[in-house]
């Protein structure tokens, strides 16, 4: 119930929010990826031609990771800078590892790329800038062969698991995996796995706070021959789609790069930055009424790095109207805000009253 003596602490609040959110340092929630312009690659020697090689062939996966793009012909737009690579390099180094493919010796390049210089390259060839916040994803895995199913324990020394997270790394993602402890054990049978069980698969998952959930039925067909079935869960609702391969390691390594593919196309979408996106997106949060939540809905704001500013238009009892400044499509945004656990759509906040003067582009509520 409201307590007319909780209102003037509300409204201090609420004001105290707004003159302290542009000065507070940024907080970022745990999705945020680090390492978007850094990679390393196999190289042949350290002679500048092999090096200069080995930096377009870096360039080029680190374009991949930041616009979420790897569609060749979205990607034959920049593909005329690529000779001018290292010109976009920061700072490189040589270290030699043993498992590397393709390098003599072992011998592998570990390049920086300037940030400011790679965005300023993808913007003016129409692609997209992922920001580095990004959803978290929390991976259960099963496998099916001659008949018998089981889960795939977390061990990271499972050929598998290091195909997953090498395809992570390659595309900025951030996967979290169960524990596989006695809590795992008894919430989730290998028959949720294989019956598609949502409410079963959610509530297992509930203790890791992933934004999102993805699992995948790696299924051996026959001799060199594997299938994966995938379902990612979102919030509020469920996709599917099928990964094929010689193994079931590189099974898994696809289903990561599709799912790469979906998460880029609805935070990043290549339609958005070709259009040049929206100037300003104006966004009311509801449900802001206490200093918690205040608290949480400003760590969000301070994370979307792919918005450039944002101003405050409107201080309610109970709610904040706020634009955002940047280059991203509102769709982008609907995406975007929702992860994280914070804010929710608010489908009711157009129905308040007055609420068709002030041109809300999108609705949201604490949750």
């Amino acid at each position: 119930m409201d307590s007319p003596l909780c209102r003037p602490f509300r409204h201090l609040a609420v004001l105290l929010f707004a003159v302290l959110l542009p000065l507070l340092p940024g907080a970022l929630p745990a999705a945020v990826v680090e390492g978007l312009y850094r990679t390393e690659v196999p190289v042949a020697g350290t002679e500048a031609a092999q090096r200069n090689e080995a930096i377009r062939t870096a360039l080029r996966q680190v374009l991949v990771k930041v616009s979420g793009v790897r569609r060749p012909g979205l990607l034959q737009r920049v593909e005329g800078e690529l000779a001018s690579a290292p010109g976009y390099v920061l700072q490189y180094s040589y270290r030699v590892d043993p498992d590397a493919a393709g390098g003599g010796d072992g011998r592998v390049l570990q390049v920086s790329f300037d940030p400011a210089a790679v965005k300023r390259l993808l913007q003016q060839a129409g692609l997209p800038v992922w920001s580095e916040n990004r959803p978290s994803v929390l991976v259960w895995l099963g496998s099916e062969r001659n008949g018998r199913r089981r889960l795939l324990e977390p061990d990271p020394q499972s050929p598998v698991l290091k195909a997953i997270r090498q395809a992570a790394r390659e595309r900025g993602l951030p996967l979290l995996f169960p524990l596989g402890d006695l809590e795992d054990q008894a919430r989730l049978q290998v028959a949720d796995l294989w019956g598609d069980f949502e409410e079963n698969i959610r509530a297992a998952s509930e203790r890791y706070a992933a934004d999102m959930i993805l699992t995948g039925r790696l299924v051996r067909l026959g001799k060199g021959a594997w299938r994966g079935e995938w379902r990612l869960y979102r919030p509020q609702t469920v996709s599917g789609f099928q990964s094929q391969g010689k193994s079931p390691q590189q099974v898994a390594a696809d289903g990561i790069q599709q799912l790469a593919d979906r998460l880029a196309a609805l935070f990043a979408p290549p339609e958005a930055a070709a259009s040049g996106g929206a100037d300003t997106v104006r966004i009311r949060i509801a449900g802001v009424t206490t200093l918690q939540r205040y608290a949480a809905v400003e760590r969000l704001l301070l994370a979307q790095r792919s918005t450039e500013r944002w101003s405050l238009v409107l201080v309610e009892p109970d709610a904040l109207v706020i634009d955002l400044h940047g280059r991203n499509s509102i769709e982008s945004l609907a995406q975007i805000l929702s992860v994280g656990g914070v804010l929710e759509p608010d489908p009711d906040g157009i129905l308040r009253p007055g609420g068709e003067t002030e041109m809300i582009d999108l609705y949201f509520r604490v949750r």
